[in-house]
């Protein structure tokens, strides 16, 4: 039988302030896994970050399982560290097939055969089929969504129709998580370990996106809905089976079918599971009604998190979100309204940002008054129109390096504007995050939700930066 290695690389080099330390149980991962079961293929998964492996240590447990294939599905700031695997397990046995996955491959599959010679194939866009035709050793030149070498050339092959009915895809196999170290891990501490050992696990209600924001990559096309019952049904059994009781909704669209989101929490409410579970969503500010938070609420959600990128109207329109501030102010304000707990997120470093842009959306933050209000520099992702227009020096970027480990929301690293530089930037965003949340309402929310020790990191990151340090 074929044995299939799935990773999580182990941390990078150069860590991300917020991110640093973080550990979370990745569902993309896990639905590999569960639909390569389900065809009869044995398979395993290392999650090294979670059990906080070096290279050594992920390089023994290749050895040990000695698997036929090995898959990564790496972040951009991760594709070294999923390189240096490929590398290693290469070194162990020539004969093991490397395969990577996510977004950052799928947008640059040649680019990123090109760069690990230990890399074997590509899987573009969505991932089971596309690599369990790879692992059965279907002639790869017969699959589509795959990139690969054919006599010494990359040769990247049609796209694969992605998977309609989705939930004909089989839960997640978080069976095959290191749960345990999961325990005491949450969104809402920024993915830190706390005191109370409870479990939380990604969930999807639809995979896709409908919408074109620019500085977005894609690897799911348009918006396919799961029947809200299975949703429920999935809720339950993690539940019953892994002992869940707090659920992270990831898809960033939620209840984009205001019809199936009602009927979500409606089903949850129903079963009697409200009491016995938390919820967290990411959705859109022209997504949200009163009724729709209400029954969130009521349905055990306790924060919602809108992507807001700018409190500058003109370079909101530019983004092609498709939103408005008066949609912002309007959803942040019934979400407290319902009770719930907000988080806003912002991007600095828009095209053709100016400092007065960039002051609209500091002010702009401080008006909306989230509980979590999270700014990031703008990171020119693979894929993304924003990556073609720092390419071409378009939008007053200009590109500081290509460094892949470089590109991390919290630090920037490989983009500035002609007229603000990257290190303008870091300061403004460490600067403001300290004013933002130096006032006691705001230091009352840090110091219930992180550790001493994540506040202490941050802090010292953030005092670097404001200083010109970092």
């Amino acid at each position: 039988m074929t044995r299939v290695l799935l990773t999580v690389p182990p941390e990078p080099a150069l860590r991300d302030l917020k991110q640093s330390g973080s550990k979370w149980a990745r569902i993309g991962l896990a639905y590999l896994a569960a639909y390569l079961r389900q065809h009869g293929i044995e398979v395993r998964v290392l999650d090294c970050k979670a059990l906080d492996l070096d290279h050594a240590a992920a390089a023994q447990a290749i050895a040990d399982y000695h698997p036929d294939v090995l898959g990564v599905g790496p972040f951009t700031e991760e594709i070294h560290e999923a390189y240096r695997l490929c590398q290693a397990a290469k070194t162990i046995d020539p004969r093991i097939t490397t395969v990577f996955g996510g977004p950052h491959a799928s947008a640059l599959p040649a680019r990123t055969l090109g760069e690990c010679a230990a890399l074997d194939f590509v899987v573009c866009g969505e991932g089971e089929a596309t690599l369990l035709d790879l692992v059965t050793g279907t002639d790869p030149a017969r699959v589509n969504g795959a990139a690969w070498r054919r006599d010494g050339e990359i040769v990247v092959n049609d796209p694969r129709d992605q998977i309609e009915d989705v939930d004909s895809l089989p839960y997640p196999a978080w069976d095959l998580f290191p749960l345990d170290a999961y325990r005491g891990i949450l969104t809402l501490h920024l993915r830190e370990k706390i005191n109370r050992p409870v479990l939380e696990l990604a969930i999807l209600s639809a995979r896709g996106c409908p919408h074109r924001c620019n500085f977005c990559y894609k690897t799911y096309r348009g918006l396919r809905n799961r029947d809200p019952v299975k949703v429920v049904d999935e809720l339950e059994y993690d539940m019953k089976t892994f002992g869940a009781s707090e659920f992270f909704f990831v898809e960033g669209t939620f209840a984009a079918d205001r019809a199936q989101g009602l009927q979500i929490c409606d089903e949850i409410v129903r079963r009697g599971l409200a009491p016995h579970i938390r919820w967290i969503v990411e959705t859109r500010v022209n997504v949200v009604t009163e009724d729709l938070l209400a029954r969130m609420k009521q349905a055990g959600c306790r924060q919602v998190d809108f992507g807001v990128e700018t409190g500058d109207a003109e370079i909101l329109r530019q983004t092609q979100k498709g939103t408005t501030l008066d949609q912002v102010r309007r959803a942040v304000a019934l979400a407290k309204k319902a009770g719930l707990k907000v988080g806003c997120y912002f991007i600095i470093g828009h095209p053709n940002e100016t400092r007065e842009s960039i002051g609209r959306t500091y002010a702009f933050a401080r008006e909306l008054d989230p509980d979590l209000m999270n700014v990031g520099i703008m990171i020119p992702y693979p894929g993304t129109r924003v990556r073609a227009m720092a390419e071409q020096g378009e939008g007053g970027y200009r590109l500081v390096c290509d460094d892949w480990s470089a590109y991390t929301k919290q630090r920037g690293g490989p983009l500035e504007l002609q007229t603000l530089s990257l290190k303008e930037l870091q300061k403004i965003q460490s600067r403001e995050y300290i004013a933002y949340y130096l006032r006691p309402r705001k230091l009352w929310f840090v110091f219930k939700n992180l550790s001493a020790r994540k506040i202490g990191r941050i802090a010292r990151s953030l005092l670097q930066a404001a200083l010109g340090r970092g």
